[in-house]
């Protein structure tokens, strides 16, 4: 990727990651506040989260156009290579499937729910469809693997370690 199409890139990226991280804040401050001790309430975190990723990305945008001079050179063929680029396709992907299991999240048990996201992410990135399934046999199994230690193992933190209940 050339500097200016990296640049670009930055100036697309931060503005998306600057709108998920002011969600991520909105979001947090409609979260319960615990009266007798506010900093222990569900939302702090995610308000401290959102900031960073707000902050962050603000930088990057800023640097990008710094980079660039100005000149982004916002156009529709310049939208579309962004888009059609591997790496921004990923980060799509990976931000719908974790829309999907926060959406799903408290209406699937919490182990099923979390062994189906592991299980999707890791075929959706791993899986070759152009090659047959048989020859991707052990890919699965393994993805299958993964998915119910990783299930499995979350769970028992979450619930035996630091005594969460889990919807």
């Amino acid at each position: 990727m050339t500097e200016k199409n990296m640049a670009r890139a930055d100036f697309y990226t931060g503005i998306i990651m600057m709108a998920f991280g002011i969600t991520a804040i909105v979001m947090a401050l409609q979260m319960p506040i615990i009266e007798r001790d506010p900093y222990s309430s569900p939302g702090v975190l995610p308000i401290f989260l959102g900031l960073i990723i707000t902050v962050l990305s603000l930088v990057m945008f800023i640097r990008s156009v710094i980079r660039a001079k100005g000149q982004i050179g916002i156009s529709g063929s310049s939208f579309k290579s962004f888009f059609a680029d591997v790496g921004t396709r990923r980060v799509v992907i990976t931000t719908v499937l974790c829309v999907f299991y926060a959406l799903l999240l408290g209406k699937i048990v919490f182990p099923l729910l979390t062994f189906v996201y592991i299980l999707v992410f890791i075929l959706v990135f791993e899986y070759n469809r152009k090659m047959p399934f048989r020859q991707q046999t052990k890919k699965v199994l393994i993805a299958l693997l993964v998915a119910i230690l990783s299930s499995a193992s979350i769970t028992a933190v979450f619930q035996y370690l630091f005594l969460v209940r889990l919807p």
